[in-house]
């Protein structure tokens, strides 16, 4: 909230001439202190809606908005955004049954279907590490005493999927029954209500997959607190390093967040590989994929040049969401095998 406050067409050099321009309701208050995607203000998240940049183009003109902005929405393939009242109503009533059906389903059968059930060996110490034991397994003439099973891929692409599909479900079945009850109510409009995550679909680097599919519900408070402590470090903005280190310190408040609560839950470890590590790491590969992106252009300039253009992005793509699963399936486990063998 402190954040908000200090953002681009927020409380900062407001006059008096301007605040009578101004929507000062309570109702228009009550929509900017509780927007944290600042939905139809200057500083929102881009790209909530698929294929729009911004939801202002959806409002209706006021003085509360952008002067400049078209008259009419664009043509838009999810078109949701431009329904009416009761047909937006009955679109989330719809996608809520479909996640509550999804969750039924999943919560039942996610282990049944895939490995069966669990035992005490499969999250023993020792297999918390998988790419130390993969090169042993390949390099060395030597036995290896935890080898790397079929079933062990499986139970981490499982515990992979679980840190992040039940809070998409679970999640969006709130916001569409939020959006529902907003919307018959007549306090919000259906463009009010975009999606809370992206399509899964945009998520073939593990940037985008936190920047395009992932919720940004606390993006802007974190980053503005980010770029304030490296400001105050005079620390140039713009540049690639204050990007980054921006990134980090963003990850590294999101992992406190996610610490205080498990710790407030009772979760032991917490504070450590429990939760800690898992937000903290995330950064680490934005780097990777930076280097291996330049990498690959060079060598996709120099060398594949006569190589067709679409079937190289397909190639781009597949290889992309393979990446994404693989860092996954190596760093979300490590919160599982923490909490198993916690001893705190």
């Amino acid at each position: 909230m402190v954040a908000l406050c200090f953002m681009p067409g927020s409380r900062v050099s407001v006059t008096k001439d301007k605040t009578e321009e101004l929507n000062t309701s309570w109702k228009a208050g009550w929509k900017r202190a509780y927007n944290a995607r600042g939905i139809g203000l200057a500083w929102e998240n881009p790209c909530l809606w698929p294929e729009q940049k911004s939801t202002i183009v959806f409002a209706k003109p006021s003085n509360d908005t952008f002067k400049d902005k078209p008259v009419e929405a664009p043509a838009s393939r999810h078109s949701l955004a431009t329904r009416g009242k009761w047909s937006a109503v009955l679109i989330h009533c719809v996608y809520l049954l479909l996640n509550y059906v999804a969750m039924e389903l999943y919560f039942e059968y996610r282990v049944s279907a895939t490995v069966g059930g669990f035992v005490a060996t499969d999250m023993s110490p020792e297999k918390e590490g998988i790419l130390r034991r993969l090169y042993q397994q390949s390099h060395s003439q030597e036995l290896v005493t935890s080898p790397v099973t079929v079933r062990e891929v499986q139970i981490r692409l499982l515990l992979a999927a679980n840190k992040f599909i039940p809070d998409v479900l679970t999640l969006s079945a709130f916001h569409d029954l939020l959006a529902i009850i907003f919307i018959a109510t007549g306090i919000d409009q259906p463009w009010e209500w975009p999606p809370l995550f992206g399509p899964v679909s945009e998520a073939y680097t593990m940037r985008r997959f936190w920047a395009n599919f992932w919720h940004r519900l606390v993006y802007k408070s974190f980053n503005f607190h980010a770029s304030t402590f490296t400001k105050t470090l005079r620390i140039p903005q713009g540049t690639s390093f204050s990007r980054i280190l921006n990134n980090c310190l963003v990850f590294v408040l999101s992992a406190l967040m996610h610490a205080t609560v498990t710790w407030l839950y009772g979760g032991r470890c917490a504070w450590g590989r429990g939760t800690m590590v898992f937000w903290c790491i995330q950064p680490l590969s934005f780097v990777l994929e930076g280097v291996a992106q330049y990498t690959w252009k060079q060598y996709r300039k120099n060398s594949l040049w006569w190589a067709n253009a679409s079937v190289v992005a397909a190639f781009e793509r597949v290889v992309g969401y393979g990446w994404v699963v693989a860092w996954l399936m190596w760093c979300a486990p490590k919160a599982d095998f923490a909490f198993q063998n916690c001893r705190a």
